[in-house]
């Protein structure tokens, strides 16, 4: 299994996740032993008698489709090792069990509006005197850059919160996104209206809220907010759930950031071929980037109910 492990390690899988994936394949392979059936020979009927055998224990559909996961895996490995000439479970599907909730969209109107909407008190607002307007003004106005990342560039909070310094390219009009386990890393464009106002930020804003901060020499673009009375600062997850109760508050269509990054991928996909989308939204599979025409779909029906004649 350690060849196995290794191919595991060599698609990105998380260590928990190899542990996992290794575990499951056992598990078949015993199965297989009942019978004297070697793995290499084992058909499309052997697979189905152990995801029944799964189901007489108990196991749901979704977590038998997980195990059905790692046979594929597990099979994709044996080809790429030319020991099967054919794959005994990849045409195999249980169904209901890759049933995907469809993310209600927010239209690119609503998109427009949310960021619109989104205002920063001026210095002659009437609660400019008392003293936490300073640190509401700062949190407002780095808020309003935050949104302008999620809805143009449909950033996840914590490809957000991994963005430095020096990946801010406002002389080429680019910013540059770490990747991570999940995601792949890439350089996106950013939209002309977005470059003033993330100066604005690096040279005016962020450098108050440097001001706030514990850790000398922080190199992050998005700084929390400060803390009235001393000198800290509030974590990066405060700024997301604040956000957050903002928006709800404002926009009945409004239910969570992830919205934000969904309804923006969706939108994409009726402008860009699926491959562009790909780099765009970070996607490390095409799989699920594919994954996002659910919505598009879902987009698509609303629009039949709502003008067909007979809806």
């Amino acid at each position: 299994m350690n060849s196995f492990k290794q191919y595991l390690q060599s698609q990105g899988k998380s260590k928990n996740t190899v542990e996992t994936y290794q575990r499951y394949a056992l598990e078949f392979i015993s199965f297989l032993d009942r019978d004297n059936t070697e793995v290499e020979n084992a058909t499309t009927k052997e697979v189905i008698a152990f995801l029944h055998f799964l189901k007489t224990k108990g196991l749901v559909n979704k977590t038998r489709a997980i195990r059905l996961g790692v046979i594929n895996h597990f099979y994709d490995y044996k080809l790429e090792l030319e020991q099967i000439t054919e794959h005994p479970s990849k045409h195999i599907k249980i169904r209901g069990a890759n049933a995907k909730k469809v993310t209600p969209i927010l239209s690119k109107a609503d998109l427009e509006n949310i960021y619109s909407k989104y205002l920063i008190p001026k210095d002659d607002d009437k609660r400019a005197n008392r003293n936490w307007f300073s640190s509401y003004q700062l949190s407002k106005q780095r808020n309003k850059v935050v949104l302008s990342l999620l809805i143009n560039q449909a950033l996840t909070t914590a490809e957000i919160s991994r963005i430095n310094l020096k990946d801010l390219k406002l002389r080429e009009g680019e910013i540059y996104i770490h990747g991570s386990r999940k995601s792949n890393e890439r350089t996106l464009k950013l939209k002309s209206n977005q470059i003033m106002d993330l100066m604005e930020y690096q040279f005016k804003t962020r450098i108050e809220l440097l001001k706030y901060q514990t850790n000398e020499g922080i190199e992050s673009l998005i700084l929390p907010t400060p803390v009235i009375g001393k000198k800290s600062a509030s974590t990066s997850l405060e700024i997301w759930k604040g956000l957050s109760k903002e928006l709800k508050t404002e926009h009945s269509k409004f239910l969570r950031l992830r919205q934000i990054r969904t309804s923006v991928i969706t939108h994409w996909l009726k402008q860009y071929n699926l491959r562009e989308v790909q780099y765009m939204a970070g996607h490390r599979y095409v799989s699920t980037t594919e994954g996002y025409f659910a919505n598009q779909m879902e987009d698509l029906q609303s629009d039949i109910d709502k003008f067909h004649p007979l809806g």
